[in-house]
């Protein structure tokens, strides 16, 4: 059973009191990275964007001894990595990073810190948020264009800054949101009548994300900040938007990219969202939607069609599920897509750091492709 919503009174009271230890923390955490801000115009060119694959989770850690797995996604559950406000149980991460450092060494991570319906349950009691029935059954969701929400997500973010925000071993950061599943940019089939009578409108669930996605990219200077988007309440303009406004804020750098947790190879799912995605100049990245033994997730049957329209949409990191690293299942397609993300990203076009002629005309080509996207989106926009 969930906590009793407080009185008015204990309420106000439990706001002041945290708007107080809010704002000290922000300082504390502020001074803490001077040396960094100082150096903030040249972030944009030191931040190290990861490429290639990465296995969508860690589990006992196998997968990553696979060659072609070059890390791997830690999930934690935010109401496990922070029990009560401001404690935090770092040993989550710390354990999941053991269990790959068993199978290989050294490799990168990237971290999704899952909210939604994982939320703390202290926060039910700072924040509002309602209670739908979707595909995941009845769960309660904060909302994520209350003030208390937004400002407790920028302390989590300000709290992992401090602790990994100079691990050069995590590459990239998935932004929490506030939906069913606590990362991907979607309600799994919640009504919209249920939506709007919480209070649910385009703009402030694009200014919710905006927002969010701000605090951890400013708390987090040097990574690279990934939001997962979907087609939300029938639009793609929502997603649209908010990649626009991330895109346009010259504070975030051009480290904000977007994520699709749907790539399948079809052109028929969220195809205008798909659109939209082809003339984002800024970084995709992608977890494939299902594993290669569910033909009928991918177009034709055919799990070759993922990393196809990888590479036509110009994703530059795809997670796919554990089994295909653990078990082998396409090693030949992976090894091919990281040689291909690695020779199209690189930020130093150099022969000593290109195979042959071809990788290095792909690179070419996929430098100037960008450099179309940008123009497009800046016309369109």
């Amino acid at each position: 059973m969930r906590a009793k919503k407080p009185t008015p009174h204990q309420h106000l009271y439990r706001k002041i009191q945290h708007y107080l230890i809010h704002y000290f923390s922000v300082l504390a955490c502020c001074l803490s990275l001077t040396p960094q801000a100082l150096n903030a115009g040249s972030l944009e060119n030191t931040t190290e964007k990861p490429t290639g694959i990465y296995s969508s989770s860690v589990s006992h850690g196998d997968a990553l001894a696979n060659e072609h797995a070059l890390g791997a996604l830690i999930r934690v559950k935010w109401n496990e990595l922070e029990p009560s406000p401001g404690e935090f149980n770092w040993a989550l991460i710390q354990d999941q990073i053991d269990n790959m450092d068993n199978f290989s060494e050294g490799k990168s991570w990237s971290l999704a810190i899952i909210a939604g319906k994982e939320s703390p349950e202290w926060l039910y009691d700072e924040a509002d948020f309602f209670i739908n029935n979707s595909m995941l059954g009845e769960v309660a969701i904060p909302k994520f264009w209350d003030q208390q929400v937004q400002l407790r997500l920028q302390d989590l973010a300000l709290a992992l800054a401090a602790v990994y925000g100079d691990d050069p071993r995590m590459s990239l950061v998935y932004l929490p949101q506030m939906t069913s599943n606590g990362v991907e940019g979607h309600f799994n089939g919640v009504p919209i009548s249920t939506l709007e009578a919480a209070g649910f409108t385009p703009d402030n669930w694009i200014t919710a994300v905006t927002t969010a996605a701000s605090s951890f990219a400013l708390a987090l200077p040097n990574k690279a900040i990934a939001v997962e988007v979907h087609t939300l309440v029938g639009e793609s303009y929502i997603a649209e938007t908010i990649l626009q406004q991330l895109w346009d804020d010259p504070a975030l750098e051009h480290r904000v990219g977007a994520a699709m947790w749907w790539l399948s190879g079809k052109e028929s799912y969220q195809s205008e969202l798909l659109a939209v995605l082809r003339e984002y100049p800024g970084d995709l990245y992608a977890q494939i939607i299902g594993r290669s033994d569910q033909p009928d997730r991918f177009l034709d049957g055919d799990y070759a069609t993922v990393f196809a329209q990888a590479k036509e949409l110009g994703v530059r990191y795809i997670e796919p599920w554990e089994r295909e690293l653990t078990y082998h299942t396409h090693d030949l397609l992976l090894a091919d897509f990281n040689q291909w993300s690695l020779n199209t990203f690189t930020l130093d076009l150099n022969a000593d750091k290109l195979v042959d002629d071809v990788s290095s005309h792909d690179a070419k080509n996929g430098n100037e492709r960008r450099r179309s996207r940008q123009h497009t989106w800046r016309q369109r926009h």
